[in-house]
């Protein structure tokens, strides 16, 4: 299952909280495929089959079940400059 560091729950917080409630309202970030089949994070409402992953009561990220896989053993986490990094 992915992990996902402290610093990368209070981070993904950190950016809900200051995104606008009206963008943001039953929303949190959703691991998401782009188009060159690469994964990103985007703001979405989670799916009832999702992982999701709480900080401080609110859910922060959302993992879709057909994305497990990918992700199982890797975890998320920021780097040096402030980046989330998937490892």
């Amino acid at each position: 299952m992915l992990e996902l560091t402290d610093a990368a729950k209070t981070q993904l917080h950190k950016s809900l909280a200051a995104t606008p409630m009206t963008e943001r309202e039953g929303k949190c970030f959703r691991i998401v495929p782009t188009q060159d089949k690469h994964l990103t994070i985007r703001l979405a409402r989670p799916a009832p089959s999702d992982s999701t992953f709480r900080h401080k009561g609110a859910v922060v990220l959302a993992l879709p079940k057909a994305l497990r896989r990918f992700v199982k053993d890797k975890s998320l986490d920021i780097d040096n400059s402030g980046k989330l990094v998937l490892d």
